[in-house]
């Protein structure tokens, strides 16, 4: 494989950069990398193991293996729902692994414990670093908590709202723009006594994330703390609580209350709903369920016309501070992150290539899910939103304790102003908390 390369010397700080080349490739590193970045043997964690990505990783390692002789990568595949967890008990054990992909979304304990290492000067030094989107990678410095990228996103997985082609032309209506339309949309395709939902709103497991995305999107707020405060309470987030609500149980499934994503998905494709909001990932679903019945966007603008998008969690490359072989890791990383590899792993996935360059592939210009969202990451006026991963309980608040709180508010038990309040709050505290761990 064509590997561009650098052949001169640069600075990265005050460090100096060097060109180490093999037989095979050629790579560009700051000094003081550990390890002969032309031979090692590599433990690589894949976080998202099944059997839709596992190949592509295999086909990619084969390719790197046969760039690089004197590099072996041995591939371990995690269960993603247990992943997170033998990332801390190989720590705990000292046994953890060359390089991994890590979600953003728990990247902030393994820096907090001085687990992996900061890749600012490697990507800095990479013939690559033009290529990398720079509002992706700022987001991901901001989640691993603000003044060092400790992972390298491959995939940005942006929030869609997939839609029934064939219902919204047989209303003669086109999909929503806004969120005015959307509410208008979901009322005029809902039929139930024929069945028929205008949305499905998702109450079960991992509910909140995609109910923060709407919240972002429609209100235009720009980020979860303003002036030391959580901004989740704000009188327009409220206002949106309440109206998206709203639409459960009279625009929506009854069952909605207790549906996650495998439920939302059969729903939506097996011809009971118009709408669902989801990411990218779920367009090999849709594929397979609709054909070319399922369409997408990006989610609406809001009343101001733009663009609110809060960023899913981007898998990440990142390299742990244990290895002896960082430099040899890093070669890996930027191999799998150069135009070829990006392409080739995102176009069959149908996300979006963090390497711009990889966007260009043709297969792209057929997928209109992956062109309406990076029609809005194009756009100027797009704000980008990222949630506060770096918290040290944000992931529990999101995915366990305001889950049952929101089921409230959907079922009638509990106001929108109180669910925001106690939501607010409880990221205030770990805010609190994560500023005096800082000695700020």
């Amino acid at each position: 494989m064509n590997r561009r390369t650098l052949l001169r010397t640069t600075l990265v700080g005050a460090a100096a950069t060097l060109v180490l080349a093999s037989c095979s490739s050629e790579t560009s590193l700051p000094d003081g990398a550990l390890g002969d970045p032309n031979n090692a043997r590599l433990t690589f964690w894949d976080n998202n193991a099944g059997p839709d990505r596992t190949p592509l990783y295999e086909e990619l390692i084969r390719r790197f293996e046969t760039a690089n002789p004197g590099i072996d990568i041995e591939y371990v595949g995690l269960p993603s729902d247990s992943a997170q967890q033998k990332y801390q008990t190989a720590l705990a054990g000292g046994s953890a692994p060359d390089l991994g992909i890590v979600s953003t979304a728990y990247l902030a304990p393994l820096v907090a414990q001085n687990a992996v290492i900061s890749l600012d000067d490697f990507v800095a030094a990479s013939p690559q670093h033009d290529e990398y989107d720079a509002g992706i990678l700022e987001s991901a410095r901001e989640s691993g908590g603000g003044e060092h990228l400790y992972g390298l996103p491959y995939t940005s997985n942006n929030a869609t709202l997939w839609y029934r082609a064939d219902w919204f032309a047989e209303a003669g209506i086109e999909p929503p723009d806004t969120y005015d339309e959307f509410y208008e949309a979901a009322q005029t395709l809902t039929d139930k006594d024929d069945g028929r939902y205008g949305f499905t709103i998702r109450g079960g497991a991992g509910s909140i994330y995609p109910l923060l995305q709407y919240m972002f999107a429609s209100t235009g707020v720009e980020s979860f703390f303003e002036d030391g405060e959580s901004t989740l309470n704000r009188p327009e987030m409220v206002d949106a609580i309440e109206r998206f609500a709203a639409l459960y149980d009279v625009d929506t499934p009854t069952a909605d209350v207790n549906n996650g994503f495998p439920q939302m998905v059969a729903s939506f494709g097996g011809g009971s709903v118009a709408m669902m909001q989801h990411n990218l990932g779920s367009l090999s679903n849709h594929e397979k369920a609709l054909g070319d019945k399922a369409g997408a966007v990006a989610l609406p603008r809001n009343e101001d016309g733009k663009r609110t998008v809060m960023t899913d969690p981007f898998p990440s490359y990142t390299v742990f501070k244990s290895s002896r072989h960082q430099a040899a890791a890093w070669k890996f990383v930027e191999f799998m992150t150069s135009q070829e590899s990006q392409a080739y792993w995102n176009e069959r996935v149908g996300q979006i290539p963090v390497n711009k360059t990889a966007r260009s592939a043709p297969e792209f210009a057929n997928m209109p899910s992956v062109q309406a969202a990076l029609a809005a990451l194009d756009d100027p006026e797009t704000v980008l939103v990222t949630p506060p991963d770096y918290l040290p309980d944000f992931g529990k608040i999101v995915q366990v304790q305001m889950l049952g709180q929101w089921q409230k508010v959907l079922i009638g038990q509990l106001s929108a102003q109180d669910f925001a309040d106690d939501f607010a709050e409880k990221l205030d505290r770990s805010m609190a908390k994560y500023i005096a761990r800082q000695g700020k």
